[in-house]
């Protein structure tokens, strides 16, 4: 269930369904689905999007505006199904094709195909939730023995009653109602009005081809998501790419760090003068006095005690060999 400010929709069954796919939301009409949708998408938009395929009547953006509060032609309707069977291109309705004089032809309708609506691989989604719609939803009546892609429609009340679909190029829009906008019991979009669709499109059909729609979308590439290996590595010409933050927007690279000073290191050569290379450091008795802060007696370049001269001043060397019988009797504690 849903509240819309004040407003909670419910589905013709008086039943919620829980969650379940767009697919099958649309393919039997739960208007729960739709009040979520048109919420999270915006009134506006689909009033806009409904202008744009050729609604010439007021729209409301009332939050019941996606279950059909508004109204419209029938011309409008079919003129909006018609474009998306045209893979998105706009369809304008016209009544004369061709007139001639004296077996001269003196007008030619052209078709102008030039105003896109929306994308093919939009139009192709769209087409595939209308065909299932026919195939397995709530227009099932309007099946033909041939491709079909429509959508039923019903006003509270069962006060308007709506088909409208395409087949084989042919696209047909069916309304039924009172002028008085009396309801009529048990009318609904799947009944009469796909009955009645299905009636006109089977002979109107017999003799043309049987066309499969084209429901195969191809994205464009910047709705591709990237393969793993584009995420890691370089590109083969060193060009790092352009960096972009969380919502896809450019952002300028930082610039690279440079690395802390080596302040061990001294100070740097003057006048080009080269640093001395480093000797390495000889592990002998000078040095473990040195690291460990015992004062020793001077040591020669071999790191042997050098010969003492000023007396007792500093501390013994250290004594090498310790006689045996200093430890031998040792025991360990038990």
């Amino acid at each position: 269930p849903i509240t819309i400010n004040g407003w909670s929709p419910r589905n013709d069954s008086r039943r919620n369904s829980g969650a379940v796919s767009l697919r099958t939301a649309f393919a039997y009409s739960l208007n729960t689905v739709a009040a979520k949708l048109g919420q999270e998408v915006g009134f506006a938009t689909v009033a806009d999007m409904a202008r744009r395929f050729g609604i010439t009547t007021p729209v409301n953006t009332h939050p019941s505006m996606v279950l059909g509060t508004s109204d419209v032609r029938l011309l409008d309707m079919t003129r909006a199904f018609a474009s998306v069977a045209s893979k998105g291109v706009a369809v304008t309705p016209y009544g004369i094709t061709r007139v001639s004089s004296n077996g001269q032809t003196i007008y030619t309708h052209e078709v102008d195909r030039s105003h896109v609506l929306v994308a093919p691989y939009v139009a192709a989604e769209m087409t595939d939730l209308l065909q299932t719609a026919v195939n397995t939803g709530t227009g099932r009546a309007a099946q033909i023995g041939r491709p079909v892609a429509g959508k039923t429609g019903t006003t509270s009340s069962s006060k308007d009653g709506w088909f409208l679909g395409f087949s084989s190029g042919i696209t047909t829009g069916v309304w039924m109602g009172r002028d008085d906008a009396r309801p009529i019991a048990g009318l609904h979009g799947g009944t009469a009005p796909a009955r009645a669709w299905a009636a006109f499109m089977k002979p109107a059909t017999a003799n043309r081809p049987i066309e499969q729609f084209d429901t195969q979308v191809t994205l464009p590439e910047w709705q591709l998501e990237p393969d793993e290996e584009s995420y890691f590595g370089q590109p083969d010409n060193g060009d790092p790419g352009q960096m972009v933050d969380g919502d896809g927007n450019p952002i300028e690279r930082p610039a690279p760090t440079q690395p802390a000073p080596d302040y061990d290191a001294g100070p740097p050569p003057i006048d080009g003068d080269q640093p001395a290379p480093v000797q390495p450091q000889q592990l002998n008795q000078d040095w473990i006095d040195r690291v460990t802060g015992r004062d020793g007696p001077p040591r020669d370049g071999s790191g042997r005690d050098a010969p003492r001269r000023d007396g007792p001043a500093g501390r013994q060397p250290l004594q090498r060999d310790v006689p045996r019988d200093r430890y031998q009797d040792e025991r360990p504690i038990q």
